[in-house]
């Protein structure tokens, strides 16, 4: 299948937030032991259940639904259409403690860029972005890019998808689905649906190796999602 449909990169993902950027209070997440990262296709999906715990899901559900969220400009030529809202923040800080969090659950990563032979994770993206999806908003059926950061030169492999919200709390639909190949068939594919869950992240690769998939509609209730991405370098 062509690759036809993208998400917009940091240019149009950034939205100037309200209040100032410094001013920010990030809700906390807490390292914890013993999550399982489950692997739903091979170096390619994972999930983690109970990243944030119902405490901290409820507080970033606060948190994101007192922003000033904007509502998703229509699709440029090339992009998939994205109905939602959303801000986006860049820090740093808190990208640290999102991969101080995930980095001990996770299995070793692959890497799609053959041009560096000894690549390595080394932090999430500072671009933090906050999603809101009411019913009838969707995200359509596109590839995530990769992205590189120009202050340290890290570039970016994997989508994390923080769920604030699920099933848990009324959402109806809503679910990532992932559209695999089917062997020996040039237009068929699998559909591989993740469970939308609550205090779940789902991990899954962009760029080069992205699978197409996209963001069902919500039928009922609020889908909240804190997004960045696994950003890789250079280990040597």
């Amino acid at each position: 299948m062509a690759r036809k449909k993208s998400e917009a990169p940091n240019k149009a993902s950034v939205v100037k937030p309200t209040p100032a950027q410094s001013e920010i209070q990030w809700p906390a997440i807490s390292v914890k032991e013993g999550l399982e990262c489950r692997e739903l296709i091979p170096d390619q999906i994972y999930i983690i259940d109970d990243f944030l715990s119902r405490e901290e899901s409820a507080l970033f559900s606060k948190f994101i639904t007192g922003l000033p969220l904007v509502a998703t400009p229509p699709p440029k030529k090339g992009e998939a259409t994205r109905v939602n809202h959303r801000i986006s923040f860049h820090s740093k800080d808190f990208a640290a403690i999102i991969y101080n969090a995930i980095s001990p659950h996770l299995p070793p990563l692959p890497c799609s860029e053959t041009r560096v032979a000894d690549a390595a994770p080394a932090g999430c993206n500072a671009n933090i972005r906050l999603y809101k999806y009411g019913p009838g908003e969707y995200f359509g059926p596109h590839y995530d890019e990769s992205v590189r950061d120009k202050d340290t030169g890290w570039w970016s492999e994997w989508t994390v998808l923080i769920y604030v919200t699920g099933q848990e709390d009324g959402v109806d639909g809503g679910q990532t689905v992932f559209y695999k190949p089917v062997p020996g068939s040039r237009n068929s594919t699998e559909e591989i649906v993740p469970p939308l869950t609550r205090g779940s992240v789902l991990i899954h690769r962009h760029g080069r190796a992205c699978m197409l998939h996209e963001g069902r509609e919500v039928k009922a209730g609020t889908k909240l999602v804190l997004r960045s991405d696994i950003m890789f370098t250079q280990s040597s």
